[in-house]
């Protein structure tokens, strides 16, 4: 879903002021711990607060509101950019600038349960897909192969 940039200023407000909002999930990028259709609980981000492995949502180039997990800050001209990546994508994320980001994931609503991403289950799978690198191509085959039985598109 694309999203203007007052739009996603006014997320930012919402964020500050009520301490947390939602959104739902689209997508297979962060398969299987986040699957299209829950419901993702974001609270407020501070940069000196970012660790490695957190699930940040940002607001990318592409005008489109992205939850992803971070992997590390660099230096661009001296400008601080942060990397991310999905958990199913091959590659990393575009990086981005701080003002990008508008807040850290805090739980997952499943169908008949929270997901808090404080948990052991969550903490042992961001651990488990960033050591990995074979798990992302496993799992990009596996949605790959859904889609195809199921008919539809490859992405």
């Amino acid at each position: 879903m694309l999203f203007d940039k007052e739009t996603v200023d006014l997320f930012k407000t919402v964020v500050k002021k009520e301490g947390s909002f939602h959104l739902p999930a689209q997508g297979n990028s962060m398969y299987p711990f986040i699957k299209s259709g829950d419901i993702c609980y974001f609270n407020e981000c501070k940069l000196v607060q970012l660790k490695k492995g957190d699930i940040v949502l940002f607001y990318s180039a592409t005008k489109r509101l992205i939850a992803h997990r971070y992997y590390k800050e660099m230096k661009n001209n001296q400008q601080r950019q942060f990397l991310f990546k999905g958990d199913t994508n091959l590659g990393y994320d575009q990086p981005i600038r701080g003002e990008q980001i508008v807040g850290k994931l805090l739980y997952v609503q499943k169908r008949h349960t929270k997901l808090y991403v404080s948990s052991f289950l969550a903490k042992t799978w961001g651990k488990l897909i960033m050591s990995v690198p074979m798990l992302t191509i496993v799992l990009r085959r596996y949605i790959n192969f859904q889609r195809r039985k199921k008919g539809g598109v490859n992405k």
